[in-house]
C-alpha cells in the first residue's frame, strides 16, 4: 500500500508539470505501418512494436473548449480537432483516478496530428486535492458508476458535434478511467466503433478494501483511498458492490485493445492477463518498461498500438459497409439480353422497385421516344420526388410515378432519379436503345 502511494504521488508530480497545447500545431506522428500483429502473453514476455519510427507528419489541428451539459451536470473538456472540412473519427479519453483532463493531452495531440479528433475532459469528482477540475461534482459523490454516466453524457453529446463522424467514435481510458470505459462501452456497444483500455483498475475491490466489508451497511460514509490520499463517499463502494467487470468484458462483442505495463506497481499486469483470456476478441500487449501511466518509449509504443487499432477498426467498418452496400445493390438490370451495371439511388422509389423485384422479376416493355430515350410502364406507382433534371446518356429515371425512362441522349424534365448505368458509354447506350423497342428486366441476385 505504501509503495502504491509513493508511486501515485510521483505520477501526480509529473502530471502537474505538463502543460496543454493551445492553438494550431504540426504533427510528428508514429508510422502506422510499423506495428506488429496481435500478441498473446501466455509466456508473460514484454513486447514492443517491431519498429517505432517517428516521421514528420502534415496534419494540423486546433483546440477548443467544449462543455457537455445535461441539467445541473456540466462536464468541462478540451477538443483537439484536425484542420479541414468534413468529419473525423473521435477518441474520448477517460483519465485516471486523481487526474483531470490534462492526463489525456499527450494522447489527444498525437491523435489529432494523425487526423483523428480527440476529447479529454474532467470527470465530476475523482481528482486529487490541488488538481484543477472544472466539471460539476465532488469526490464524495463520485464513483465508477457516476463517471460512467458522465462518459455516456459526453458520448451522446459528442456524436452531435459537426466535426465528428458519429459512426466512428472510440473510447480510451486508463486505470479507473479504464474501468469507466468498460462500463460505458458495455452499455453502448452499438454507439461506439471500438474500446481501448490501458492498465484498467480491475484490482479496485482489493485495492480499496472493499472485500473487508461484510455488507453494504458496513461501509462508512467516508472511505479513505490509498491510506487517505483521497477521500470518497460510501457510494464509491456500494455502486460497484455487485459489479463484475470481467463479466462486462466477456459480454462485449467487438474487438478490444488492452495495454498494460510490465512495471506497473499499482495494478498488477496479472489482472489484464486474466481479462485478455476472457475477452472474445482481444488485442493484448504488455508494454516493455511501462508503469502505471505511460511516458517516454512506453508512451510511443502505446500510441503505435492505439493508432494501428483505430486504423484496423475503421478498415473493418468500411469493409462491412461495402459488404452491406453490395448486398443492398444486388438489384440487377438487363436491357434485352445485355446485363448493365446500375448505380442505384438511395431513395424511396428505388426501395419500392427493389421490393417489387424481391417478389419476382420486374419486366418492363419499353418503347423508343424522341430519339433520345426509351420509356415503359412499371405496372404500379412508386414514391415520387420529382425535380427538374437535365439527363444524360445512361440515366435511369421515374416519370409520372409509374414509368421508367432510360436515356441514350439528353432531355430536361421533372423526374425522380433511379440510377445511372455506369459501365456503358454514350455509343454503347445508343447501340442498345436506338435500334427498336427493348425489354428491361429488373432482378434480385
Amino acid at each position: 500500500m505504501k509503495t502504491k502511494m509513493i508511486f501515485l504521488a510521483f505520477c501526480m508530480t509529473i502530471m502537474f508539470c505538463m502543460s496543454a497545447c493551445a492553438g494550431t500545431t504540426k504533427n510528428t506522428s508514429s508510422d502506422l505501418g510499423a506495428v506488429t500483429e496481435i500478441s498473446a502473453s501466455e509466456n508473460n514476455e514484454t513486447e514492443s512494436p517491431e519498429e517505432n519510427v517517428m516521421s514528420e507528419g502534415t496534419a494540423m489541428y486546433h483546440t477548443e473548449e467544449i462543455w457537455c451539459e445535461n441539467g445541473n451536470k456540466k462536464i468541462y473538456g478540451m477538443a483537439y480537432i484536425p484542420e479541414g472540412d468534413g468529419t473525423y473519427p473521435l477518441v474520448i479519453f477517460s483519465h485516471e483516478l486523481g487526474n483531470n483532463h490534462e492526463a489525456g493531452i499527450r494522447y489527444a495531440e498525437r491523435l489529432a496530428e494523425n487526423g483523428i479528433a480527440a476529447y479529454t475532459f474532467d470527470y465530476g469528482g475523482g481528482s486529487v486535492a490541488g488538481t484543477d477540475n472544472k466539471s460539476s461534482g465532488s469526490n464524495s459523490e463520485m464513483s465508477v458508476m457516476t463517471e460512467a454516466d458522465d462518459l455516456e453524457l459526453v458520448l451522446n453529446v459528442a456524436k452531435e458535434w459537426d466535426f465528428v463522424d458519429p459512426e466512428k467514435v472510440f473510447l480510451l481510458g486508463g486505470s479507473q478511467g479504464g474501468l469507466v470505459t468498460i462500463v460505458a462501452g458495455a452499455r453502448n456497444q452499438e454507439k461506439i466503433a471500438g474500446m481501448m483500455l490501458m492498465y484498467p483498475a480491475l484490482s479496485i475491490k482489493e485495492d480499496h478494501g472493499i472485500t473487508q466489508y461484510s455488507s453494504v451497511e458496513d461501509v462508512p460514509d467516508d472511505v479513505p483511498l490509498f491510506g487517505g490520499w483521497m477521500h470518497v463517499g460510501k457510494n464509491y463502494v456500494t455502486d460497484i458492490w455487485e459489479t463484475d467487470f470481467y463479466e462486462l468484458l466477456e459480454n462485449y462483442e467487438d474487438k478490444i485493445l488492452l495495454l498494460h505495463g510490465d512495471k506497473d506497481g499499482t495494478v498488477p499486469v496479472s489482472y489484464s492477463e486474466r481479462a485478455a483470456g476472457i475477452i472474445k476478441d482481444c488485442e493484448f500487449h504488455v508494454i516493455k518498461d511501462g508503469g502505471h501511466e505511460f511516458y517516454g518509449q512506453p508512451f510511443e509504443d502505446a500510441m503505435t498500438y492505439i493508432l494501428q487499432y483505430i486504423k484496423d477498426q475503421l478498415a473493418a467498418e468500411n469493409e462491412s459497409a461495402e459488404d452491406e452496400t453490395i448486398g443492398d445493390s444486388s438489384m440487377t438490370m438487363k436491357i434485352g439480353d445485355t446485363k448493365v451495371n446500375v448505380d442505384w439511388e438511395d431513395n424511396q422509389a428505388v426501395e419500392a422497385l427493389r421490393n417489387m423485384a424481391e417478389d419476382g422479376d420486374v419486366t418492363i416493355q419499353m418503347s423508343m421516344y424522341g430519339g433520345f430515350e426509351q420509356v415503359g410502364s412499371i405496372g404500379q406507382s412508386l414514391p415520387r420526388d420529382d425535380k427538374q433534371t437535365t439527363t444524360g446518356s445512361g440515366d435511369v429515371v421515374l416519370y409520372s410515378g409509374n414509368q421508367m425512362v432510360v436515356f441514350y441522349g439528353s432531355n430536361s424534365w421533372s423526374y425522380t432519379r433511379l440510377g445511372h448505368i455506369s459501365d456503358k458509354n454514350t455509343e454503347d447506350m445508343t447501340d442498345l436503345l436506338s435500334n427498336g423497342d427493348v425489354t428491361i428486366t429488373i432482378s434480385i441476385e
